[in-house]
């Protein structure tokens, strides 16, 4: 069935775009008239074009998840996959991911497997997502597959919340000190400095040391804010050419080296779960398991275990020889594999390890906080008493 791009608007008036897939431009515009949307413009499209052409996602994990959910419910209720995709479609979506469902239904229209159409979007349907869409074609157990992608990507996503939100208060109480002591040193000073400058006696040294630093940001603001610039830029040059001696180095700093640890060993054991109870092979899940590892160390680790185990080594073994690996994960992989309980065993020891990351975080926020409040604390202190100390001299003097 064609597919055909629209503008239209809907009942409050708000602007609606997107695709549908009908016989023609008039059966078109009666299927968006049943949707409550009156058609301003349609326009035959060729699906997927767009997509591939341009590479680009503009694909929240959030619209993701909903379309597997949907996906996974359709399936299983015995409705074919062409169907399940213009039911999707049907709804009225909107985004970069409409257009990639319409052109994953007319290549599986045309024949193709739904893993070699998602395939092409590798920027949007993760290995992972892929591979597991491969297995349950091949196994019959599509549907299957498709709630534990969804649940997969649930629980990373309210994983990556969590941290966000433990750290969201921090961050933001960083910054409005920052903004805070800035303006006081380049708005509410220079103000202050025009009494103090009259005065031939000599100032207290915070005062003094307060209106050089005043001075400095306002004289030479332009070159702070190229030196602040160029910091970045050199942190953001270091950090790509000397990736690994970094992620080494974060690994030894006391709590965020645990915590990176803990954080990787749970994605890399979800990961290894998930695939390995959708029938994909050790060595495949390996692969794609390495890919989701992002500090080089235990990136590395991961890959020399892959050839472990390609060499007939067993996965706990080849994971001990790191260094970083923590043992118990190790332990409980090895127990696993005696036990015939792998799948099961990766994910208890992917979920107690996404436990302590946020234990973690609540450790580190719950000393960060007061520090910062203290540290800007103390630089208000600073400021005022360099503000009140001359007066005060003055006051004495003067009696």
């Amino acid at each position: 069935m064609p597919i055909f791009a629209y503008e239209g608007v809907t009942p409050s008036g708000k602007r609606s775009t997107g695709l549908i897939d009908a016989d023609s431009s008039r059966h078109a515009r009666q299927k968006l008239r049943s949707q409550g949307i009156t058609a301003l413009r349609i326009s035959p499209q060729e699906a997927g074009k767009t997509s591939k052409e341009t590479g680009r996602t503009n694909v929240r994990a959030k619209e993701l998840t909903a379309f597997t959910r949907q996906l996974a419910t359709l399936i299983g209720a015995g409705i074919p996959i062409v169907d399940a995709l213009a039911a999707i479609l049907d709804q009225g979506m909107e985004g970069r991911l409409q257009e990639i469902i319409a052109s994953v239904r007319e290549d599986v229209k045309g024949g193709s497997s739904l893993n070699g159409a998602l395939e092409k979007y590798q920027k949007v349907f993760s290995p992972i997502f892929v591979n597991m869409i491969r297995a349950g074609e091949e196994s019959g157990t599509l549907e299957i597959m498709l709630d534990r992608i969804a649940d997969f990507q649930e629980k990373s996503q309210e994983t990556r919340r969590k941290v966000l939100g433990s750290l969201f208060y921090p961050i933001i109480l960083m910054c409005v000190g920052i903004l805070m002591v800035l303006f006081l040193l380049t708005v509410v000073m220079p103000r202050i400095t025009s009494i103090f400058e009259g005065l031939k006696a000599t100032l207290p040294l915070p005062t003094r040391i307060l209106l050089a630093v005043s001075g400095t940001l306002r004289e030479h603001a332009l070159l702070f804010i190229a030196a602040t610039m160029l910091l970045i830029l050199s942190g953001i040059r270091l950090a790509r050419t000397q990736r690994r001696y970094l992620d080494e180095i974060i690994l030894k700093i006391p709590r965020v080296g645990p915590l990176i640890i803990s954080d990787q060993v749970a994605r890399f054991s979800r990961t290894m779960s998930v695939l390995l109870k959708g029938g994909v092979s050790l060595q495949r899940a390996l692969e794609i398991a390495e890919t989701v590892v992002t500090n080089q160390i235990l990136k590395e680790a991961v890959s020399r275990a892959r050839e472990l185990v390609r060499n007939g080594e067993s996965l706990g073994g080849s994971l001990r020889q790191s260094p970083y690996f923590p043992r118990l994960a190790v332990a409980m992989i090895q127990t696993g594999e005696r036990s015939g309980q792998l799948e099961e065993l990766l994910m208890k020891t992917a979920q107690g390890y996404e436990s302590e990351v946020g234990q973690i975080v609540a450790t580190i926020t719950s000393i960060v906080e007061p520090l910062m409040i203290l540290l800007i604390g103390s630089m208000v202190l600073f400021m005022v008493l360099s503000v009140l100390l001359p007066i005060f001299e003055m006051s004495q003097a003067v009696q």
